[in-house]
């Protein structure tokens, strides 16, 4: 006889109806003195409730001292669902810590050398949320489809309950990488504004005279390799920002996505 773990959502309706059961069994034991035949009674219907309450998980031996069942028949695939979105919900949130090292670490570096491995450590990162919480999305939105054709209606609720809250659980999580990304956004241009201010008064701002021209200012070779850098640094950082945008604005996306989802389950 195989045995499966069970998802959180099972153990709660499998002891929601065992405290009914034992509830109900109370209420025929107060009736066993005065009426035997009205306590018989009672107990078929406790039983006929018990077997309806527990048709999502019909065929799973229960022991109240137990936390997994024992089952006769697989659970349904879209349990193995749930499963996997989990997994990945996992994934985003440590990709998230991650990420947010990284942000403290390429804003709070000393100096303003190259750190262009590092911002592609950042950018792929992003990118690598941003693409679980699309996967996600398409897992919740299939997961009516994995039931069964002929499920219970016990089993139908509990998978829109289910849905719902997963959608729920993943629109808060995008709501705070959004939030994450909008936030290292901001610091950046903080960062870089103070930079150029620095840079502005250390070194004279060019025209559109070109590189004569900044010989004919008497421009040193540093002071040109300067420029340069300055130039590339702003090239890189208008290329970081306008992936920033982008990312928040996939996850706008989904986060509206999110919403409607569960709005129509609830």
């Amino acid at each position: 006889m195989a045995t499966r773990r069970l998802t959180d959502a099972f153990l709660l309706l499998r002891n929601n109806s065992i405290q009914n059961r034992q509830l109900l069994a109370e209420q025929v034991s107060s009736h066993t003195t005065s009426s035997p035949l009205h306590s018989r009674s009672i107990a078929a219907e406790l039983d006929e409730l018990a077997d309806d309450r527990m048709a999502l998980v019909s065929g799973i031996s229960l022991d109240p001292e137990a936390a997994i069942g024992v089952t006769k028949r697989s659970p349904p695939k879209w349990v193995d669902g749930v499963d996997e979105i989990q997994y990945d919900v996992g994934r985003i949130k440590q990709k998230m810590k991650e990420l947010a090292s990284l942000h403290d670490q390429h804003l709070n570096r000393p100096t303003l050398d190259d750190s262009g491995e590092q911002e592609r450590a950042i950018e792929i990162t992003a990118q690598e949320i941003t693409q679980l919480f699309h996967r996600c999305q398409r897992a919740v939105q299939a997961l009516p489809s994995r039931a069964r054709r002929a499920c219970s209606e016990q089993e139908e609720r509990l998978l829109r309950n289910v849905v719902a809250s997963l959608a729920q659980a993943l629109q808060e999580l995008s709501t705070g990488f959004r939030r994450a990304q909008s936030g290292y956004l901001k610091r950046m241009k903080n960062r870089e504004e103070r930079s150029q201010h620095f840079f502005d008064t250390s070194v004279p701002l060019m025209d559109d005279g070109g590189d004569n021209t900044l010989y004919d200012r008497g421009f040193t070779d540093d002071q040109l390799v300067l420029v340069e850098q300055n130039t590339l640094m702003v090239e890189e950082r208008e290329r970081e920002i306008r992936q920033i945008v982008q990312s928040i604005s996939d996850l706008n996306e989904i986060f509206r996505d999110l919403g409607a989802m569960i709005v129509e389950q609830n």
